[in-house]
């Protein structure tokens, strides 16, 4: 049961990651960290569960606030927590900002050049003639 639980949570902290960083952004910009009323905001308009909304907080905020002490009951001891835990998924356990949270929800694609794989280049991504 454990296993299930850590894998749907990891589902939805991907989610948080690779469909709130660019409503974040195009909203408000690239922010050192963002306010829990906008997280909040980007959760909806994305669609996302609020379940784990906690982990949504520790993504794109590494302070507490009021807010997420009065909402959430969300102090910076579990903030804390909750950033290790998500250092550790994918940052190799080094801390870090909301920016870097950004940069992995960027889309990994080919981005030119030649390419000497035969298999991308049958596959029609290689472009060497």
């Amino acid at each position: 049961m454990k296993l299930i639980n850590d894998y749907l949570r990891m589902r939805v902290v991907k989610k948080y990651i690779h469909e709130m960083a660019p409503v974040l952004v195009k909203s408000y910009g690239a922010l050192d960290q963002f306010t829990v009323p906008q997280i909040e905001q980007a959760a909806r308009k994305c669609g996302i569960s609020m379940q784990h909304i906690p982990y949504a907080i520790a993504l794109y905020r590494h302070q507490e606030s009021n807010r997420t002490n009065k909402l959430y009951r969300i102090d910076q001891a579990f903030l804390d927590i909750l950033r290790s835990e998500i250092s550790s998924w994918f940052f190799g356990g080094y801390t870090y900002k909301s920016k870097d949270v950004i940069n992995l929800s960027n889309p990994r694609k080919w981005r030119g050049g030649y390419n000497t794989d035969s298999h991308s280049n049958r596959m029609g991504m290689g472009s060497r003639y």
